[in-house]
């Protein structure tokens, strides 16, 4: 029983901490997103339009944001942070399940073997490292 136990928080607080990696890269992803989208506004509006600002004609302006709109989408290139996100979330519903399914079992006085769901664990586990990897080396 202690061992259900161990393994039932085991694979809660992984399933967890994928899912609080998973709102970190939704975030970053959607940050990035916002940003490039609102430094391409930025880029039409001074290219449409002549002004100067704190001296600083418009056109110097955009080129300023032409400059930073190719830093912000080469980092979302780089940072992967929308495959991050649906990698992590992935591997959260599948240790979710997993916890789901132990938890039934121990509920219903159900057969059980341990090193069963450990191995599964383990394996869900092993290969979200794997793929995390791949979309890192892009």
């Amino acid at each position: 029983m202690e061992t259900d136990n161990l393994l039932l928080k085991t694979i809660a607080t992984a399933a967890n901490n994928h899912g609080k990696q998973a709102d970190k890269h939704k975030l970053l992803h959607r940050s990035l997103w916002a940003a490039s989208s609102f430094i391409s506004v930025l880029i039409a509006i001074t290219t449409a339009f002549d002004f100067v600002v704190l001296g600083i004609t418009s056109k110097n302006i955009a080129t300023l944001f032409a400059i930073l709109l190719p830093m912000v989408t080469s980092y979302m290139v780089l940072r992967a942070p929308e495959k991050l996100w649906i990698h992590e979330i992935n591997i959260r519903n599948q240790l979710f399940d997993l916890h789901t399914e132990l938890e039934l079992k121990i509920k219903r006085n159900a057969p059980l073997n341990p090193d069963d769901f450990e191995q599964r664990y383990l394996a869900i586990m092993a290969t979200a490292n794997k793929k995390w990897v791949e979309i890192k080396e892009g």
